[in-house]
């Protein structure tokens, strides 16, 4: 009688087993995020004469093989505060119809068909060629100092940068600076083309300046990094 109760309990306890769904370990699979799109039309900086433009980006991969779309969003803010466009697809192209004499900021995010998603890629910025009479945007903030990759000692460093503008308006400046390649806004509105920034050690750090003249139309440097010793 106990060999017919232990040849039972045997039974059971094989039955449980494989029926689960589990890992080993007693946790479900964790389903992994999607990579990071990289864009590729149109360039950072570039000028379109068009207003009538597809974009483009490099497709994202999935390690469990879900479906992947794309949440691509266009602003006229670098921060992303309002956007003017955001839409989801299956493609990796999409065409949108602009305004004329404006800079846009774009970035995509994959998603996958479980919800994951994930990071926005890095934005660029781009412009559409004004009418002859309109006001043009400022030349992109080209670097001046510290140099990309550079390696530098002590608490403190100053950025600095040269912007300059074809129809001869004032400039202003917005710096994004952090520790991530999404840097944080620092500084608004600021005259000068420098700025000094407190640095810990042993650290990567990335910004990049966001130029406007007087009649708003803007302009976004590329991302820049150092390095702290």
């Amino acid at each position: 009688m106990k060999s017919i109760k232990r040849y039972i309990a045997l039974v059971s306890m094989v039955a449980l087993l494989s029926c689960s769904n589990e890992a080993p370990g007693g946790s479900a699979p964790q389903n992994v995020d999607p990579t990071i799109p990289v864009l590729v039309f149109p360039k950072n900086n570039l000028t379109c004469t068009g207003i009538d433009l597809a974009f483009s980006w490099n497709v994202s991969t999935d390690a469990d093989g879900d479906t992947i779309s794309y949440v691509i969003d266009i602003s006229t803010d670098p921060s992303f505060g309002s956007v003017a466009f955001t839409v989801t697809t299956t493609q990796r192209t999409r065409t949108f119809d602009l305004k004329k004499g404006v800079t846009y900021f774009w970035r995509v995010k994959a998603r996958d068909s479980n919800g994951n998603e994930s990071a926005y890629s890095s934005p660029q910025s781009f412009f559409t060629e004004p009418d002859a009479s309109v006001n043009t945007l400022p030349n992109a903030p080209e670097l001046v100092s510290p140099g990309i990759g550079s390696r530098i000692t002590g608490a403190s460093i100053t950025l600095d940068w040269d912007a300059t503008d074809a129809d001869g308006d004032d400039l202003t400046y917005d710096v994004y600076f952090g520790t991530s390649d999404s840097p944080i806004l620092v500084e608004e509105g600021m005259t000068a083309s420098e700025l000094e920034v407190s640095v810990s050690p042993s650290t990567i750090y990335y910004w990049r300046v966001v130029v406007k003249d007087s009649n708003q139309n803007a302009s976004m440097s590329q991302l820049w990094n150092f390095r702290t010793e």
